[in-house]
């Protein structure tokens, strides 16, 4: 068999004008044009590119920031929430045992012990935490009690959202002329003495604060259920008081002190008078609603622009007084435990008369609650 191996064959144009030979195409390559063969590679971002890329980025974080913070803290005022009822169930299981709610406080008027110790000392054992109740003696001064008890940190008395440090201990005492180096064990709770102010002095350290009452709680407070005559979901026992809010002093509040407010549940120290001169020693466990939600903490305050029963601090520097309001880091208002157990959140725009309505014992008042 033959093979032709430089055969002429022609092969038709498509356009017709002319024929392309076999034998062409095959003696060798075409001829260069005399231009570069272009490489085809990958194309990189321009600058304006890149920019808009990131500006697209940058708007999508902005649009999902604030999505996410707003969930934290939902998720923490959640807590919150949880953590005022689990207060409230060691109060109803306290009251079960001992046919009464636990006292405010428990006070020697004018004794140099002054043996004192908080609510929240007294509920311990009902919040699984009866360790620490029992290395507590209550016959033991308070501003003795032991400093690494204080810095226990007891979760349930703690709003996440709260900024204070736990424990805390006070670096910045020397504000109000004060020793430093005393160790509060900080709570994000207090407890309600009604419209009462929460520390008012009759005269002198060591005196009894004046009270008339109002409230759940206050010193040696033996309350029962039978006592709520305004109705048990119509008043409030327990709510929100942040720690962290920065003290102020003056008419207006208007001098900073560059001090955190501190609640305690518990305190660890030898200065007692200095603690007795800012209020600390009740101001730590109680609160009134003598003052809005959410109001500056003040060490002392204009009483004579408050209407209401009041009987006493006649102005703000008329002598050494803490005025402690219920308050909380979250927006709008605060988180408050009825008697009955329920959470309700209160704003802070709430109208005073049915606010401090709701935080007496037996004003008689027909408050419709929120």
């Amino acid at each position: 068999m033959h093979w032709t191996t430089d055969r002429d064959v022609s092969m038709p144009n498509i356009s017709g004008n002319r024929t392309v030979s076999t034998a062409t195409m095959a003696s060798g390559p075409m001829k260069s044009s005399g231009r570069s063969p272009r490489v085809i590679g990958a194309r990189g971002f321009t600058l304006i590119e890149l920019l808009v890329v990131i500006a697209i980025i940058a708007i999508l974080v902005a649009l999902l920031l604030p999505a996410v913070q707003a969930a934290r803290e939902a998720a923490r005022r959640s807590q919150c929430k949880n953590n005022l009822k689990q207060l409230g169930i060691a109060l109803h299981n306290y009251h079960d045992v001992h046919r009464t709610f636990p006292p405010g406080y428990r006070f020697i008027a004018g004794s140099t012990t002054d043996t004192i110790g908080g609510l929240n000392i007294s509920i311990l054992p009902y919040i699984e935490k009866a360790s620490i109740k029992d290395r507590i003696d209550v016959n033991t001064p308070w501003f003795l009690f032991p400093a690494d008890i204080a810095r226990t940190t007891v979760p349930v008395f703690v709003c996440p959202s709260d900024t204070a440090p736990n424990p805390y201990n006070y670096p910045a005492l020397g504000a109000l002329g004060l020793p430093i180096g005393d160790t509060v064990g900080i709570a994000s709770y207090a407890h309600s003495v009604g419209y009462d102010d929460a520390i008012c002095f009759s005269s002198g350290l060591g005196a009894k604060p004046k009270t008339q009452h109002t409230g759940v709680f206050y010193a040696h407070s033996k309350t029962q259920f039978r006592d709520l005559t305004d109705g048990s979901s119509h008043t409030f026992a327990i709510g929100e008081a942040a720690s962290g809010f920065e003290m102020c002093r003056g008419v207006g509040c208007s001098t900073p002190l560059g001090v955190p407010a501190a609640h305690s549940w518990l305190i660890s120290g030898t200065n007692k008078e200095h603690y007795y001169a800012i209020g600390i020693q009740y101001g730590g466990s109680l609160a009134s609603t003598v003052e809005r939600i959410n109001k500056p903490v003040a060490t002392d305050s204009n009483y004579q622009s408050i209407s209401g029963p009041f009987d006493c601090r006649p102005s703000w520097n008329g002598g050494p007084h803490w005025v402690t309001n219920f308050r909380s880091f979250h927006e709008g208002g605060a988180s408050f435990l009825f008697c009955d157990g329920s959470v309700t959140f209160l704003s802070e725009n709430i109208d005073m008369d049915l606010y401090r309505a709701l935080s007496t014992v037996r004003g008689g008042e027909v408050a419709q609650r929120p």
